[in-house]
């Protein structure tokens, strides 16, 4: 596991990084994209969130070290073997998913920063599904290739 991200995730407290992002325990970032295109005259807005780029924790560290956020569990299931874990982080706005080991160890962690924090999770298939606390937005996560995330908002 890379340094920094056992030092930011370890048994006494856990942080991700405080962007929207997918963090893997080697110290690899994919930075994601999570925008919004509002239709006025509709009346509806549509949302998208996709991979921009890869690079590493310790680049991300490099200019700005306090990107971090601490995050707390709310809900916690187990699939086939695999535990999942979602919640929020120190702004209210601030939403997480991940994936642990049966040791707390990180596997994989998905950042929101607009999404709210997860209450609920779900698997189905090979799609982990995740709703925030005022069930308006609905996140829906390829568990064969994280990056293919659709995201759904009703507000």
């Amino acid at each position: 596991m890379n340094q920094i991200i056992a030092e930011h995730w370890n048994k006494e407290k856990h942080e991700l990084p405080g962007f929207n992002c997918i963090v893997y325990p080697n110290g690899v970032v994919t930075v994601l994209n999570c925008c919004s295109l509002p239709n006025s005259q509709a009346k509806e807005c549509k949302y998208f969130c996709y991979p921009r780029c890869d690079t590493t924790i310790d680049n991300i560290e490099k200019y700005d070290a306090s990107e971090w956020t601490l995050v707390d569990e709310w809900v916690r299931i187990e699939h086939e073997g695999k535990i999942f874990i979602g919640g929020d982080g120190t702004m209210g706005n601030f939403g997480f998913i991940a994936h642990i080991g049966s040791n707390d160890d990180l596997i994989w962690g998905i950042c929101f920063g607009d999404s709210n924090p997860i209450k609920e999770l779900a698997v189905n298939d090979n799609t982990l599904s995740a709703v925030n606390e005022h069930s308006e937005v609905y996140i829906s996560v390829n568990l064969s290739d994280l990056t293919e995330i659709i995201w759904t908002d009703l507000r």
